[in-house]
């Protein structure tokens, strides 16, 4: 398939992706000059050292092609934009103790829209999971997490042992688990 060929930007770089994950230098080339200035800017925002921000975006890609195979990307902006938060992170612990006040206070100002979009679809997908829960760990889910009850007042509700009221929440944590951890990475 010719990537001209393809109707949107999305399906283009799904397919630049798709070649990467099949060892391609062209597509990984393509990927870094469509991407390389938003990961600069990113760790640059938060290093406020070109030399870094720019050790950092190499970095970053690097990793990108070192782990090409691995679990197939599904959103490869929010993929870069949350691998870079944690690489700059990372480094700013490893080499620069002062500066993590700094990048404290540049992570609680950002508002960019990026993370605006990524938290509302983070939070439209989250409640897609919630919604799409067996009714008895939907129950339980809501009345742990959003009315604060403990296990044994939901047993008592539901008419249920207190241990299957934990393994419905187990499971309906487990089924949502991947979306909290990109909540968490996001906000962390």
């Amino acid at each position: 398939m010719n990537p001209n060929q393809l109707n949107s930007s999305d399906e283009a770089e799904q397919y630049l992706l798709d070649q990467l994950v099949l060892g391609s230098h062209d597509a990984f080339e393509k990927l870094y000059r469509l991407h390389w200035v938003f990961v600069y800017n990113q760790a640059y925002k938060r290093l406020r050292d070109q030399d870094d921000a720019e050790n950092i975006t190499q970095d970053i890609f690097t990793t990108v092609w070192e782990n090409r195979t691995k679990a197939p990307i599904q959103n490869f902006r929010a993929y870069l934009f949350v691998l870079t938060k944690n690489k700059t992170l990372n480094f700013i612990v490893k080499n620069k103790p002062t500066l993590i006040t700094d990048y404290e206070e540049s992570i609680s100002n950002d508002s960019s829209p990026l993370k605006e979009l990524l938290t509302k679809e983070a939070y439209h997908n989250l409640n897609e999971k919630i919604l799409s829960l067996p009714p008895q760990q939907r129950t339980a889910f809501a009345m742990r997490y959003e009315e604060n009850r403990s296990t044994d007042e939901i047993a008592t509700i539901m008419g249920l042992s207190v241990k299957t009221v934990r393994n419905h929440l187990g499971k309906a944590i487990s089924t949502i688990r991947s979306i909290l951890k990109f909540l968490i990475l996001l906000f962390f």
